[in-house]
């Protein structure tokens, strides 16, 4: 989609940084629309949540749990998720979908 200029289009960046914030945490910011801006902040509140709970809950919630993990337990854990990917990719078995299509079919799963 790229970067645009006009207001109401959302350029889908994603930046993360390892400047350091305060308690040693990074920053994830993305460039949403004001729309975008408004649900997400109703959605949030009528489920008694902050914007920043509802869209981790959210993107996280298929994530395995790796609070109990140490470091190599994490990265083992990574390469095993990994591994049938590479592996899909090394037989030549790539997707053909497109970022928008990506996103409209997981808008569909999702139910919106």
């Amino acid at each position: 989609m790229g970067i645009s200029s006009a207001s109401n289009k959302c350029c889908n960046v994603v930046l993360w940084s390892t400047i350091r914030y305060p308690h040693g945490m990074p920053r994830l910011s993305i460039d949403i629309t004001p729309e975008e801006h408004r649900k997400l902040k109703a959605i949030a509140a009528l489920n008694g949540e902050s914007i920043k709970d509802y869209v981790l809950k959210r993107a996280l919630r298929d994530a395995p749990h790796l609070g109990d993990m140490n470091e190599d337990e994490a990265v083992a854990a990574l390469s095993e998720f990994l591994e049938p990917r590479i592996q899909q990719a090394r037989r030549g078995e790539l997707s053909t979908k497109s970022l928008s299509d990506i996103r409209r079919d997981a808008r569909k799963q999702a139910g919106r």
